[in-house]
């Protein structure tokens, strides 16, 4: 299909977002992955990195699911913009941990958690990619 909707996929996990969005190996969910989709989506770059831990479990299945290319495995915060290719949408497996239910709100710590403050990564490659495209809303 040409002309396919770029998508940059951030907190990306195993590829949750990118087997919903492409398919899985180019067949659809909705025929228990026997039939081919002509998918509407492309992802171009994908981002996983846990700040916790030394190895990078997520990422390196992502890497054997999808392979390395346009995959990237640091510390969104301090990614290059220039990096990351112009796209048409950007998602996120947001990561959830400081804003649960399922902690204590005295464990909770939301915008200032660790995790919390990823969203404002979001916010910041939205902005850059805005300004370099000339795009004002």
């Amino acid at each position: 299909m040409a002309n396919k909707i770029k998508v940059a996929e951030l907190f990306a996990g195993v590829g949750g977002f990118r087997i919903g969005l492409e398919g899985w190996k180019g067949k659809s969910p909705l025929s228990d992955y026997k039939e081919t989709v002509d998918s509407f989506y492309e992802v171009v770059w994908s981002n996983q990195w846990e700040p916790s831990t030394k190895t990078q479990h997520a990422s390196a299945v992502y890497e054997e699911r999808f392979g390395k290319e346009g995959h990237s495995n640091e510390d969104i915060s301090t990614v290059d913009i220039k990096q990351i290719p112009d796209h048409d949408l950007l998602v996120g497996g947001f990561p959830c941990q400081d804003y649960s239910v399922a902690t204590t709100l005295k464990n909770s710590k939301g915008l200032i958690g660790k995790k919390g403050v990823l969203w404002w990564s979001i916010v910041r490659i939205l902005e850059e990619k805005r300004r370099s495209l000339n795009i004002f809303f």
